[in-house]
């Protein structure tokens, strides 16, 4: 009964109204971020399409599919490429010259993704986290790779810092919800508690690494999320505490901007296979 009922559905997969059978609340704050009638459309029409996986080089790359460094991932992982989504990579790619500073600290690195990409890019950075599980599997990209970076067991929130920083990547803890093409759980998780307490812990890592941030340094906040309460709730609730902290443009074709920071649009990456949803804001600390 459960075979059949699933090959009706594969025989009418271009039949099925799938925006009329999405978790309304994961909808509404969808619908809310994103205004335009054709990207919502593309969104939902490939909601339950598996997604493509993306590979990125740690050197530039002519015959790369995208940006001089990005693949698609089919069999096997090519020499000196690490996985990462498309979207991810848009966004370092658009945001690490901002940086003046080329030492940076990544608060919340591993499994190291944005890391490895920022070092193929000439970053000496400083890679902190507290999940072992994940640093085990940063270390094991590491050894891959053969990149030699400084990883360690660190809580942000806890650690005493004794030196402040030009260059700050914050990649917070979220509720992962642009991963839903990934994840699809998360669809029916937008659970407004549980998101409000995400943004508390994000909010606490802002303020944590703004008081580490020398003058005229920059802090990037990202998010692998969409939700209101995790990306421009969070950056203008720190901008209305802190009146020297200006936020900066980004120049990428595949974002959109949304007040005070920029989503990336899966509609700018249709033609190889759509990308997961991320927030950046670029913060510098004026005086």
């Amino acid at each position: 009964m459960v075979n059949a009922v699933l090959r009706n559905i594969l025989r009418n997969t271009n039949k099925i109204k799938y925006e009329e059978n999405i978790y309304p609340n994961f909808k509404r704050v969808l619908d809310k971020i994103f205004s335009s009638k054709s990207i919502r459309d593309y969104i939902y029409g490939t909601l339950f399409i598996k997604p493509k996986n993306f590979q990125i080089s740690t050197l530039y790359k002519k015959n790369a599919l995208y940006g001089n460094r990005v693949y698609i991932l089919e069999k096997k992982i090519f020499k000196g490429c690490f996985v990462q989504d498309i979207g991810n990579f848009e966004v370092i790619n658009s945001v690490h010259k901002f940086y003046k500073d080329k030492n940076l600290i990544d608060v919340c690195a591993a499994p190291g993704g944005k890391s490895i990409l920022l070092h193929s890019l000439g970053f000496n950075v400083s890679a902190i986290d507290k999940s072992q599980n994940q640093i085990n599997k940063f270390k094991e990209n590491l050894s891959r790779l053969n990149i030699k970076m400084n990883i360690k067991k660190i809580d942000f929130l806890k650690k005493k810092f004794d030196r402040k920083y030009n260059s700050i990547l914050l990649d917070a803890p979220c509720s992962a919800l642009g991963t839903f093409r990934r994840n699809p759980d998360v669809t029916v998780k937008v659970d407004k508690s549980q998101i409000k307490k995400h943004q508390k812990i994000q909010i606490e890592m802002m303020e944590k690494s703004l008081k580490i941030l020398n003058k005229r340094g920059f802090l990037v906040y990202v998010v692998c999320s969409f939700h209101p309460f995790e990306t421009i709730d969070v950056i203008d609730k720190i901008m209305q505490k802190h009146k020297n902290i200006k936020l900066h443009n980004i120049k990428s074709g595949k974002m959109i901007k949304k007040q005070n920071g920029y989503f990336i649009n899966p509609l700018n990456f249709k033609d190889i296979g759509g990308s997961d949803i991320f927030f950046v804001s670029v913060l510098e600390k004026i005086k």
